[in-house]
């Protein structure tokens, strides 16, 4: 699994408001958001599994924020 690619300006302020490096957790299969564990999450569909890759949420935090 490999995160997608965004300027460094976007990824520096997305670690400075979650607190973890997005690329990090998706190349750890952890969630950028909660911390969680995002291999061991049933994400939804391949739609979901590519949010994942452009957010580095897991299932759960997708459905937070995005709603079911």
């Amino acid at each position: 699994m490999k995160a997608t690619n965004k300027a460094p300006e976007i990824e520096a302020l997305l670690t400075q408001l979650t607190g973890r490096n997005r690329v990090e957790c998706v190349d750890m299969l952890t969630c950028a958001t909660c911390g969680g564990d995002a291999q061991n999450t049933s994400f939804r569909d391949e739609l979901s599994w590519k949010e994942y890759t452009i957010s580095g949420m897991c299932q759960k935090c997708q459905d937070d924020i995005f709603g079911v």
